[in-house]
C-alpha cells in the first residue's frame, strides 16, 4: 500500500491530535473544578481518630459504608484521622505500617467507589500546644512526609487537609505549620489539592485571616457551629430573620475573600446537636446547605454516629437529616411553619420557591423519616390544613416540589403535635348527649337547664353554626351535612368537644 504525501501529513497531524488529547484527558483538575466536583459530602467521624479505631461510640469502618454513602447520593467523604498514638516518639518518627495500611484501605474503598475523600490530620492535640519545639514540628513533617509519600499515586479525588481545628496554636505558628507541611507534602505530591485553615477552631474569621501559601492548588476550609449555644449547646431555638440574615452574612464574606484571593472553600464541619429544637434544626441544616450551595461551597456535613448522627452505620439507614444534605435547594419550598389552627386543626404553612413546579405533595409521618404522601396541591398553594388526627400524637411533614419531568424537591421536614385547645372529657359535671337522626337536624338534650354555646365546623376547619343551648332539650337545623366538628362550652368556661354526622346517632 502506498501513501501519497498529503495522507502522510494528515496521517501525522491526526496522531498529534490524539497524543494532545491523551495529555488533556489526564491533566490535573484545578482547585476549582475539584471543589465543585467534590459537591454534598458527610464526615465518617469519631471513627479514625480515636487514640485507637472504634475506642469510642462507633465501630471499625467496614466497607459497606462506602457503599451506602454512594448510594444516598454523596459525593465526598472526609475521613478525619488521628496519627499520634501510631507514630514513633523520637526521629525518623515512623508511622506504624500497620496504621498506615488500614488508612489507605479505608481510603481505597472510597477512591474505588469514584468518591472524593479528604484525608486529614485530627485531633492531634500534641503539635497543638508544642509547635515551637522543634522535635514536635519535625515529627508533624515527618507525618505528613509519609502520608505523602504512600499515597503519592492515588487518584487526584484523594485530597489532603493539613490540620484539623488547632485550637492552642498561635496565627504565627498555623501560617508556619501550613508552610512547611505544604512543602512536604509538594515533595511527593507536585498538583495534589491540599486543604488549610486558620488556627482556633478553623472558624471562617480564622480561615480569612490566615496567610495564603502561594500555591495554585489550594482550597480553603472552616468548620460552622454558629451560634454554639443552639447548635452545640440545644439552647432556644433557631430561624428568626436575623438568625438568617447572620448566616447569610458570614458565607457573603468568606465569599467575597474566596473572590479576591482565588480560593475555592469548603465547609467541611458543621450541624446541629440531636437534642436541639427539632424544628429549628432542620431549618438549621437546610440553611446551611442552601448557603452553601448560593456560594459555590463544598460541604461536608460533621457525622459523629452520636450527637451529630446521620448515618446509622449498623442498621444501614440515615435519619432525616440525609434528605436535607442531598436534596436541599434554592428552590426548595422554605420557611416551614406549623400550629393549631381553629382548635380542632394542624394548619401547616410554608414558601414555594420554585416557578416551574407542576404541584405541590404534602407528605406525612408518624416517624421522622418514613413519609407518606397525604395530599396533592395546586402548584401555588402554600397552606395546608390536617384534620382528623390522634389527640397527642406528633406528625411530621415534608412539602415536596413535584415536577412531572425531572426529579421531584422535598423541604426540610417539620413536626407538630395535635392538642385540640378543646379537650374530650365533660368537665360539666352532667349528662349531655348529642344525636342527629336526620341530615342536617342536632339535638342536644341534658338534664339540667345551664346556659351553653355549641359551634360546628367542618372537617377543614370552618365555621358553620354557633348556636345557644338554653333548654334541656335543643333541636336545630344545619345547612351542612356529613361529619362535623362541636365544640359545647358553658358560660363557666367548661368544654366539651367532640364528631357527629348528622343522620346518624354518632357520639354520647
Amino acid at each position: 500500500m502506498t501513501f501519497s504525501k498529503n495522507s502522510k501529513l494528515f496521517g501525522s497531524f491526526l496522531i498529534f491530535i490524539l497524543f494532545s488529547c491523551a495529555i488533556h484527558s489526564n491533566a490535573q483538575s484545578t482547585a476549582q473544578e475539584i471543589n465543585s466536583a467534590m459537591g454534598r459530602g458527610i464526615n465518617l467521624g469519631n471513627t479514625l481518630e480515636p487514640p485507637l479505631e472504634g475506642g469510642w461510640n462507633n465501630g471499625p469502618v467496614l466497607e459497606y459504608y462506602f457503599d451506602d454513602y454512594k448510594e444516598a447520593g454523596f459525593t465526598c467523604i472526609r475521613i478525619p484521622v488521628r496519627w499520634d498514638e501510631h507514630t514513633s516518639n523520637s526521629s525518623p518518627y515512623t508511622v506504624s505500617e500497620e496504621w498506615m495500611n488500614r488508612v489507605e484501605e479505608v481510603v481505597d474503598w472510597g477512591l474505588s467507589r469514584g468518591l472524593y475523600i479528604v484525608l486529614n490530620a485530627h485531633h492531634e492535640e500534641w503539635i497543638k500546644v508544642n509547635y515551637d519545639d522543634q522535635n514536635m514540628s519535625d515529627r508533624f513533617d515527618s507525618i505528613w512526609s509519609q502520608i505523602a509519600i504512600r499515597f503519592q499515586n492515588k487518584s487526584e479525588k484523594l485530597l489532603f487537609e493539613m490540620i484539623n481545628e488547632p485550637n492552642g496554636i498561635s496565627q504565627a505558628n498555623i501560617n508556619k505549620l501550613n508552610t512547611s507541611v505544604l512543602e512536604v507534602i509538594r515533595k511527593t505530591n507536585p498538583t495534589r489539592i491540599v486543604l488549610f485553615s486558620g488556627h482556633r477552631w478553623s472558624n471562617s474569621d480564622e480561615l480569612m485571616s490566615a496567610a495564603i501559601p502561594n500555591d495554585p492548588y489550594l482550597i480553603g476550609y472552616f468548620h460552622s457551629y454558629d451560634p454554639w449555644s443552639f447548635a452545640g449547646e440545644a439552647t432556644g431555638t433557631w430561624g428568626t430573620t436575623a438568625d438568617r440574615n447572620s448566616l447569610k452574612s458570614k458565607f457573603d464574606k468568606v465569599q467575597a475573600w474566596s473572590e479576591e484571593n482565588n480560593i475555592p472553600v469548603t465547609i467541611n464541619e458543621f450541624g446541629a446537636i440531636k437534642n436541639a429544637d427539632y424544628n429549628s434544626r432542620m431549618y438549621h441544616y437546610a440553611s446551611y446547605v442552601e448557603e452553601a450551595l448560593n456560594h459555590n461551597f463544598s460541604f461536608n456535613a460533621w457525622d459523629d454516629g452520636g450527637d451529630f448522627r446521620i448515618y446509622q452505620r449498623n442498621q444501614r439507614d440515615w435519619n432525616e437529616i440525609k434528605d436535607i444534605l442531598i436534596y436541599t435547594s434554592n428552590t426548595s419550598p422554605t420557611k416551614l411553619s406549623i400550629r393549631m389552627a381553629q382548635d380542632t386543626l394542624l394548619q401547616l404553612k410554608w414558601t414555594n420557591r420554585s416557578e416551574t413546579a407542576d404541584s405541590i405533595f404534602i407528605e406525612r409521618g408518624k416517624g421522622s423519616a418514613n413519609f407518606t404522601k397525604v395530599a396533592a396541591l395546586s402548584p401555588e398553594v402554600s397552606v395546608y390544613d390536617d384534620y382528623n388526627l390522634n389527640d397527642g400524637s406528633t406528625y411530621f411533614y415534608r412539602v415536596v416540589a413535584h415536577y412531572s419531568n425531572s426529579s421531584d424537591i422535598p423541604s426540610y421536614p417539620i413536626k407538630g403535635t395535635y392538642n385540640p385547645v378543646f379537650t374530650n372529657v365533660d368537665l360539666m359535671k352532667d349528662e349531655i348527649t348529642i344525636n342527629s337522626f336526620r341530615p342536617g337536624v342536632v339535638t342536644i338534650q341534658t338534664n339540667n337547664e345551664q346556659q351553653r354555646t355549641i359551634s360546628f365546623y367542618n372537617l377543614s376547619g370552618k365555621l358553620i353554626a354557633k348556636k345557644q343551648v338554653v333548654n334541656s332539650f335543643t333541636e336545630f337545623q344545619l345547612n351542612e351535612k356529613g361529619i362535623l366538628l362541636y365544640h359545647l362550652a358553658s358560660d363557666k368556661g367548661k368544654i366539651q368537644t367532640g364528631k357527629i354526622q348528622t343522620g346518624k346517632i354518632f357520639i354520647k
